[in-house]
């Protein structure tokens, strides 16, 4: 039985890159069960990633990290996000460049985070060190975070002003929020992911001008 063709072959070609993380994700959401439930806590330490793991040389977890995400409605955002911010860079920039504006603003985010909790701080709670070098994080989002602030700075003024200046204010009051509200999953460390991503999309935008 043939399958029908959901997609235009045209709309293939143009975005290969957001198909293909699409599907990719798609399909471990289907393996994992977490189209429907909670990533499983065994998977999230398998596959996820904390900055200790720069420490211990387990840096395939930057890679694993990005194709999970924690299930339920974290699935689904995720696809929607990369179908939007991914399609748009892809669309406008290219295949490549978006491969690295994903790729790249995913890897540095990660790697900036992990630096910056691996200096010591005296005005943050010992057990939000702790839980902030520890917690497994899971998902797309600085991938496509950085895609969307790509997307933002290739826009003209003043929509491009605008779109900075309100999105980057929603990632950083959601981070204030969330820093003044902790809990045992506080997702702090993502929130903080988010803020560095978007950010770096947009200076990468800037030396992609030419």
């Amino acid at each position: 039985m043939k399958l029908p063709v959901v997609l235009p072959r045209g709309f293939v070609r143009r975005v290969p890159f957001t198909i293909v993380m699409l599907v990719a994700i798609a399909a471990v959401g289907l393996t994992t069960a977490t189209h429907f439930d909670r990533l499983a806590p065994s998977l999230l330490r398998r596959f996820g990633f904390a900055p200790f793991h720069l420490h211990t040389g387990d840096l395939v977890r930057l890679l694993t990290s990005a194709f999970l995400t924690l299930g339920g409605w974290s699935f689904y955002r995720s696809l929607a996000m990369i179908a939007v911010c991914v399609g748009l860079a892809e669309k406008r920039v290219g295949t490549w460049r978006t491969v690295l504006a994903f790729w790249g603003v995913h890897l540095a985010t990660l790697l900036i985070q992990s630096l910056l909790l691996a200096i010591p701080s005296r005005h943050l709670d010992v057990l939000w060190i702790n839980l902030l070098h520890t917690e497994h994080d899971v998902g797309p989002s600085a991938g496509y975070y950085g895609c969307l602030g790509l997307v933002c700075q290739k826009q003209s003024e003043p929509r491009r002003r605008w779109l900075l200046a309100i999105i980057g204010g929603i990632l950083l009051a959601r981070l204030i929020w969330t820093a003044l509200s902790p809990h045992r999953h506080s997702p702090l460390a993502a929130e903080i992911a988010h803020l560095i991503a978007f950010p770096l999309g947009v200076a990468l935008a800037k030396r992609l001008r030419g």
